[in-house]
């Protein structure tokens, strides 16, 4: 992949964030539980991708950045859980994988992983952890007793984004580090995907926050 197409995937998938936010925003009054709970992830996102790509115009590591926001990510996603797989887990157990994830994240970039590193320790646990959430998910959907379109559920399209993405990157996020230190062809072209598989997330949370599901 060259590098000018890498650079409009990658522009593509930073400001791919708007569409699920700008809609968000515009049904906030109408938004369910989950839907507002993934508005407040869609707000972290954009910011983060702000800030990270001001650093990166301005020829600076933006890496500190995400070392931080993967503790947001992760309390985030598990307060998206907390609530769909309220049935399976209690929310102590959400609270206690919450502290523990924080506390392993602060030892690892003061520890293993400088700020100026990819925290791929952190970011391949995350991955792990959500996707364990996402087939818990499954299985709770499985066991529900009266039927209802899954298209009209915006949990089922979250959780499908969250599959896709986590289980796409799995690999990327734990050899980020060891193989693609210096930008080449063959990194363009991982990354790139990376930001295709993104981009394909923010078009699940649009459908997210689109649908309007079913009151009983």
């Amino acid at each position: 992949m060259s590098e000018e197409l890498f650079g409009y995937l990658r522009l593509i998938s930073s400001f791919g964030v708007l569409l699920p936010l700008c809609l968000a925003l515009w049904k906030r009054r109408r938004l369910t539980s989950i839907q507002r709970k993934l508005l407040y992830l869609l707000i972290a996102i954009c910011i983060v991708e702000a800030i990270a790509n001001a650093l990166w115009y301005r020829k600076e590591n933006n890496l500190p950045v995400y070392h931080f926001y993967s503790i947001v990510e992760c309390l985030l996603i598990l307060n998206l859980y907390k609530e769909a797989l309220k049935k399976l887990f209690s929310k102590h157990v959400f609270m206690s994988a919450g502290v523990i994830f924080t506390v392993f994240a602060i030892v690892n970039m003061l520890c293993f992983q400088a700020l100026t590193t990819f925290n791929s320790n952190v970011t391949t646990t995350l991955g792990f952890l959500v996707i364990f959430l996402c087939l818990c998910y499954f299985y709770a959907l499985l066991q529900e007793e009266i039927y209802s379109p899954l298209e009209k559920k915006p949990m089922f399209w979250i959780n499908a984004g969250f599959l896709i993405y986590f289980s796409s990157n799995l690999i990327l996020f734990f050899i980020n580090n060891s193989m693609f230190t210096k930008p080449d062809a063959v990194s363009y072209l991982v990354w790139g995907l990376h930001a295709v598989v993104n981009i394909i997330l923010m078009l699940f949370f649009t459908i997210a926050v689109w649908v309007n599901p079913i009151r009983r």
